[in-house]
């Protein structure tokens, strides 16, 4: 099939379309009366319709802006005598061009196999009240302009407990415990949230296998707005984590670390579809496969800690350490970006 038309387009011009509504109905599964209700919650959201050669609706596609960064898609349907030709993907790609954001979609194992195709990052997801016995995804379409030029975490930061002493900065061979120590924290985390916890990922150095790492679980959550803190703070603290930040500038950022006695651990609290978790999502799977680079990497970790603890008498700072390392991170950052597979 050659590239398909695809129109911008208000849900109120198709409401009596059977063609439309059959494609409404199997990316929702409302008919009837629940089926006219949607088409009122929808009327004020973004249309895209892919028409045929009869001038018949045969795919659309039903988003919304959630927030500076990222556009979600609500429904996406294609009729199946145009389907496996790329016509989803086409869709999602328009909505990002038209959009210059990321895209996210929630779904099941019915169309997985497709987000994972189309280039998304896939996450799991808690289960939705309409569908409460299937298995949920979160997706992430990478916008890449947004993940070459990000927004830089040099911003104002303001400390809820006090900025952090010095103390050794000691980077340890890498354990098999880790990965059971994020699963450990993604349960708790998950118990506490409930379906407010939208995605729980173990990022960061010890979430790559063979890499050394300061033995810190860094637990990238993500919230639907990070801005609306009581949707989670007082449920985290409850769990016994403490919160040690907000960088508001930066993604919204929020940082809650565990408590004292515990493993040590770093959640980073980032709204669905923010480029930052994106980045560390990619920067984690290259690192895992790419042994030369991984083994730079270590080798410049394991300098700088040593380097930071002799000229601090045995105590330095993390952001001394993280600055030390960032040149490289940098460099590779622009490498990664470049073979990125999911650009057009």
């Amino acid at each position: 099939m050659s590239t398909p038309h695809i129109s911008r387009s208000r849900s109120a011009g198709f409401t009596t379309n059977p063609a439309f509504r059959a494609l409404l109905t199997a990316s929702s599964d409302a008919t009837g009366a629940d089926l006219d209700a949607l088409f009122d919650e929808i009327k004020d959201l973004d249309l895209l319709v892919v028409l045929d050669a009869a001038g018949e609706p045969s795919a659309l596609a039903v988003y919304r802006r959630i927030s500076a960064f990222a556009v979600e898609i609500e429904y996406l349907a294609v009729a199946p005598h145009v389907r496996h030709q790329g016509v989803a993907t086409a869709l999602a790609r328009r909505i990002q061009e038209n959009e210059a954001a990321m895209v996210i979609a929630r779904t099941d194992d019915d169309a997985i196999g497709f987000y994972r195709a189309a280039g998304f990052q896939i996450s799991d997801s808690p289960s939705d009240p309409r569908w409460p016995d299937r298995r949920r995804y979160l997706c992430v379409l990478p916008h890449l302009p947004l993940l070459r030029h990000p927004v830089t975490d040099d911003g104002p930061v303001e400390w809820i407990q006090g900025e952090p002493a010095p103390a050794p900065v000691v980077v340890h061979p890498p354990s098999a415990s880790w990965s059971q120590d994020f699963a450990a924290l993604a349960e708790r985390i998950g118990t506490a949230l409930g379906s407010r916890a939208l995605a729980i990922e173990h990022l960061g150095s010890t979430s790559v296998p063979g890499l050394p790492a300061k033995p810190v679980i860094d637990v990238v959550l993500s919230v639907a707005d990070p801005g609306s803190e009581a949707d989670y703070v007082d449920a985290l603290i409850a769990a016994g984590f403490v919160f040690r930040l907000r960088e508001s500038g930066w993604y919204g950022h929020r940082l809650f670390v565990a408590g004292p006695g515990e493993q040590a651990a770093n959640i980073h609290i980032f709204a669905i579809g923010s480029p930052e978790t994106a980045r560390m999502r990619l920067f984690r799977d290259w690192l895992s496969t790419h042994g030369t680079d991984r083994e730079a990497y270590a080798r410049i970790k394991l300098a700088s800690a040593a380097l930071i603890n002799e000229s601090g008498g045995g105590m330095g700072l993390v952001m001394d350490y993280n600055r030390d390392k960032e040149p490289f991170i940098r460099e590779l950052y622009q490498r990664i970006l470049r073979n990125d597979s999911s650009e057009d």
